[in-house]
């Protein structure tokens, strides 16, 4: 009965709510403990109450025969994630395993959603070992997303107060990882990076960006973070080929040392510390 009113409670909240998704979601490795790890992104920040999540699933696209996930660590208090299944081969992608990972809780989970600030979820193994890229499924385009041909629920969600519900707005990164560091994620180099430049550094008012870009055109996001992992300033950078320059004004900053990356949908670039004077 407990379990069923806090549920109850969950529904009526969310029903007051109406905002836009605000979370995007995220896969990495570590090469030291050789772990895929699970996390959000979130766009927003949300505090008690708004932070109250309640139902979620993560669901990753795998080589097919060559990948099962064991060893799960769930790295948040009272947010349990679970492999609860598994669609192989399907005839929609038979190149590729899907597995998905539901959030099992026993009530309502609060983590701490701060705008800008990577949230780790879990982490997993492959039994397999290494065996290249993986993704996490793009709930817009991959073509196993229902309806399909074995009435799977797959596909990435997460149900959060403050979002109104649904706060998953897309990937981050693109959602690939490889294990491999001889054949990596995909990276700016496979789009045109070439090379780029921060200057001056240190800095007092401004620092500039400049990018050498050799591809197509890119939509891109400037962004500065502090040595806590917080997102301070994030700009769009409209990329073409040539060379590109982005000034930042910083004069309104702390002095402190601050980490720049090149963010798109599909790639990101770790530019420079820059140290503000």
């Amino acid at each position: 009965m407990k379990r069923l009113n806090q549920l109850l409670l969950l529904a009526f909240l969310f029903t007051g709510y109406n905002v836009n998704a605000q979370v995007k979601f995220k896969i990495g490795f570590d090469f030291d403990t050789e772990r895929y790890i699970v996390s959000v992104v979130p766009q927003a920040t949300y505090t008690e109450p708004q932070n109250i999540t309640g139902t979620g699933q993560v669901t990753i696209r795998v080589p097919a025969n060559e990948f099962i996930a064991v060893d799960i660590e769930n790295l948040l208090v009272g947010m349990k994630w679970e492999a609860n299944s598994k669609n192989e081969a399907p005839q929609e992608a038979p190149e590729y395993d899907y597995i998905s990972f539901a959030l099992q809780m026993d009530g309502l989970g609060y983590p701490d959603y701060e705008e800008g600030k990577e949230l780790p979820l879990f982490s997993f193994q492959n039994a397999y070992g290494c065996t290249g890229k993986i993704y996490l499924v793009n709930n817009e385009e991959d073509p196993f997303m229902p309806p399909n041909s074995e009435n799977a629920n797959i596909g990435n969600s997460l149900t959060i107060l403050g979002a109104g519900g649904e706060a998953y707005n897309g990937l981050y990164n693109g959602g690939l990882v490889s294990c491999d560091p001889e054949n990596p994620t995909s990276t700016a180099e496979e789009f045109g990076f070439s090379e780029f430049r921060v200057f001056p550094n240190p800095a007092v008012d401004f620092v500039n960006v400049e990018v050498d870009w050799e591809g197509d055109s890119q939509e891109a996001m400037i962004q500065m973070v502090d040595a806590t992992g917080k997102l301070i300033l994030a700009e769009p950078f409209s990329i073409i080929n040539g060379k590109n320059t982005k000034r930042l004004v910083i004069d309104s900053y702390p002095a402190a040392s601050y980490f720049l990356y090149l963010v798109s949908e599909d790639w990101e670039i770790n530019l420079d510390k820059v140290t503000k004077q």
